[in-house]
């Protein structure tokens, strides 16, 4: 499996915080389609992917759409430090199981103050949130195709599996329906365009699971 993240040394951090409390944090496997956090709810608690993948869903003119996917050793819920007393988005498994870090964030911040060295980390994990997000958004006036292209191959450098023959495979989780959310068209848009791409062979198998050449 492909993390480009993976360099990051989180887990350092969440071992840490396991070795100092005793108490107060939480490890838990959600099954697929598990809302972690739901809808308007505003986090206290910040969050770290131990293992799986889960997606930031949005509703926009009665749509939902995917705004982003939390990889193997991300950390979410950073609305527990805005101001703002709700939020318009959840957090959902989309794989077929996701194990989950949890702490309360002043529960955090008290450890952080023993291990400051941790505040860099946790800043850099921040930053990096926010340029994938942003990042995310120079594709949405894009041709369709290109929108699908794109979204794989962003796909496949974080969760793509070498099989084989040595193409890119994508987890079965990654569907049509996964792929419209996120690229905000409609799935038989999606299908279309999977069907070109398989065409022009830049993919080897358009069904799930999808396989890039």
């Amino acid at each position: 499996m492909i993390l480009i993240e993976s360099y990051k040394n989180n887990l350092e951090l969440i071992n840490d915080l396991k070795e100092k409390l005793a108490t107060g944090w939480l490890e838990k496997t959600y099954e697929s389609d598990t809302l972690v956090i739901d809808e308007y709810e505003k986090a206290t608690t910040i969050y770290y992917v131990v293992s799986g993948v889960v997606c930031v869903e949005i509703l926009n003119d009665g749509q939902q759409y995917i705004s982003s996917f939390i990889f193997q050793n991300d950390f979410f819920g950073l609305d527990s430090f805005s101001t703002f007393k709700q939020k318009s988005h959840s957090i959902r498994v989309i794989s077929e199981q996701a194990t989950i870090f949890s702490i309360p964030k002043d529960l955090l911040f008290k450890v952080l103050n023993d291990t400051p060295v941790h505040y860099e980390l946790l800043l850099a994990n921040f930053a990096d949130i926010f340029q994938r997000h942003y990042g995310y958004f120079n594709f949405l006036h894009l041709p369709t195709t290109e929108r699908v292209k794109i979204a794989l191959t962003y796909l496949s450098d974080y969760i793509g599996i070498l099989n084989e023959e040595e193409h890119l495979e994508l987890p079965k989780f990654i569907t049509q329906e996964v792929l419209s959310k996120f690229c905000r068209t409609s799935q038989s848009r999606i299908s279309v365009s999977l069907n070109e791409l398989e065409k022009q062979e830049w993919l080897v198998k358009r069904k799930v699971p999808i396989t890039i050449n």
